[in-house]
């Protein structure tokens, strides 16, 4: 026989559980919220595995710099990342391209075997400073322009993608 106290017991116990599950992700992202806010995804090929990455985790691969002139900005310019081959690696990913969008949707294909011939980097700095989203920031893909006149070209301009948001491997 179910007594009234029994349904307000059983009942209560099921909010609890409800209301723990709940929290659960909210305790995630304050977790995650330590170490920064995700700043780009990468996808693997086919639906793969996903990685969101903070600026943290980008900063903590080997550094790379390239110092180019681009269309973009006047002389010079010291671009400091992560090379696009090492980030692949480093997360054990490989396929033919990769499709790169931008924060305002802007995509653009780069063949991965560029990574291996020229070296593009992904820049989280420009002469010394974190890149913000007004300057073309926090993430963008710099090719050695000025080491390969074939890289002064609008093929390579147009793969060269500014705040870039995520890339998934194809």
């Amino acid at each position: 026989m179910t007594t009234r106290r029994g349904i307000i017991s059983a009942g209560f116990a099921g909010f609890l559980i409800l209301a723990n599950l709940s929290l659960a992700p909210a305790q995630d992202v304050a977790a995650r919220s330590t170490a920064g806010p995700v700043v780009l995804t990468i996808s693997g090929p086919g639906g793969g595995a996903s990685h969101d990455l903070t600026m943290a985790d980008l900063e903590k691969l080997p550094k790379a710099e390239i110092r180019t002139t681009t269309p973009w900005h006047n002389g010079v310019q010291h671009f400091e990342g992560v090379s696009l081959q090492v980030l692949m690696d480093s997360l054990k990913l490989s396929g033919a391209n990769a499709q790169v969008t931008a924060l305002n949707r802007y995509r653009t294909t780069i063949p991965m075997k560029d990574f291996s011939a020229f070296k593009p980097i992904l820049a989280y700095r420009r002469n010394g400073a974190p890149m913000e989203v007004r300057e073309k920031g926090p993430l963008f893909i710099i090719y050695p322009y000025d080491s390969n006149t074939a890289l002064k070209h609008d093929t390579y301009f147009s793969r060269s993608a500014w705040q870039v948001r995520s890339i998934t491997v194809e």
